[in-house]
């Protein structure tokens, strides 16, 4: 297992903490670990881009002009794709950018992620603390006691942590999530993982509860 350093939230050390193999120790897949990712950012897509086709244009469907004697090219409607204020040839429609991932696939990216940062030496833990209200510079003086502050930080909390969500959701470069919900994209993308102890038990928890 790996041994990880624990911090206290004022930066002083409080031990160490041994790290699942199987689950921070593995060798990372890249091709799992890029159809997690890209599936998740396909979900993240609206989907929404509508253009209206010849027969949906609002425009008179009248013949323009006559057919003969003005000089110009024939035409039979005003809403051609030719004309300005016509229809769209294959145009985008509202449709579902969703990917379906299969579970194993999308554990192993999860897991693969894990590890990519743990082999990197990304990862902080920091002892469990409650916030009595919401207070978004105690989260800020934690990021800076670490030496973490002007870094990319992905704050894992337990399921309990509702009063750590409120108080870090108004940092710049840091997102909190609880740890059940923690995607492989925002674990690969951030500088650095910061979890509690308590964090560990509930990212355990969540793979065990998916066998």
């Amino acid at each position: 297992m790996k041994s990880v350093s624990v911090y206290k939230h004022d930066g002083s050390p409080a031990g160490t903490v041994e790290l699942p193999d199987d689950i921070f120790g593995i060798e990372p897949s890249m091709p799992a670990l890029y159809l997690v990712i890209k599936a998740y950012l396909a979900h993240q897509r609206q989907g929404n881009a509508c253009t209206k086709t010849r027969s949906e244009v609002d425009v008179s469907k009248a013949k323009p002009f006559r057919q003969k004697g003005t000089g110009r090219a024939r035409a039979g409607s005003a809403n051609s794709p030719l004309w300005v204020g016509g229809g769209v040839v294959f145009g985008p429609k509202p449709r579902a950018y969703n990917e379906k991932v299969n579970r194993k696939v999308r554990r192993l990216g999860l897991k693969s992620a894990y590890s990519m940062k743990a082999s990197e030496d990304s990862i902080f833990v920091i002892e469990d603390f409650e916030l009595e209200a919401p207070k978004t510079k105690k989260v800020e003086g934690v990021f800076k006691a670490l030496g973490i502050g002007g870094k990319k930080v992905l704050f894992i909390v337990p399921d309990n942590g509702e009063t750590l969500l409120k108080s870090g959701r108004n940092l710049p470069n840091c997102i909190l999530e609880v740890a059940n919900y923690a995607s492989a994209y925002d674990i690969a993308n951030a500088d650095v993982l910061l979890l509690t102890r308590t964090s560990i038990d509930r990212v355990k928890e969540s793979f065990q509860h998916e066998k």
